[in-house]
């Protein structure tokens, strides 16, 4: 960092690890026009200054300024577990909202990616399931 801007190197880490289309949620932000903590948004791009250009949910697009502001990636599934819940619906062994019986299921095809995924994000499961709609 010099002059108190990321060098180029960073800043094209930081393009690599926060693509376009990536979610994250706010932890915290120092700015009276912050969204509030826990608002998710969409991240644009990142400028050159290293800047995380932002769409909030709340409808706004402030700039998140990566280590100074406080946020995490919001976690999506994957095209990998999206196929392996299809591919358990397709055994046709178990009504798909019995999340014990999908991860034994799953854990016997060893689909372990989709037994750790309905664990951590049994609200995510439950949106696709129900709508086929990932988040």
């Amino acid at each position: 960092m010099s002059n108190g801007f990321p060098d180029r190197k960073t800043v094209e880490r930081l393009r690599e690890q926060y693509p376009a289309g990536t979610r994250v949620r706010l932890i915290s932000m120092d700015d009276p026009q912050a969204p509030p903590i826990g608002t998710e948004g969409t991240v644009i791009g990142v400028d050159d200054a290293g800047n995380i250009m932002m769409s909030w949910d709340s409808g706004g697009g402030l700039n998140l300024v990566y280590g100074v502001d406080s946020f995490q990636i919001v976690p999506t599934m994957t095209d990998k577990v999206r196929e392996q819940i299809l591919a358990v619906r397709a055994t046709g062994r178990t009504n798909m909202f019995d999340t014990n019986a999908v991860q034994v299921i799953a854990d016997e095809m060893r689909f372990y990616d989709l037994v750790v995924f309905i664990e951590e994000h049994r609200d995510k499961y439950a949106h696709f399931i129900l709508t086929g709609e990932q988040q």
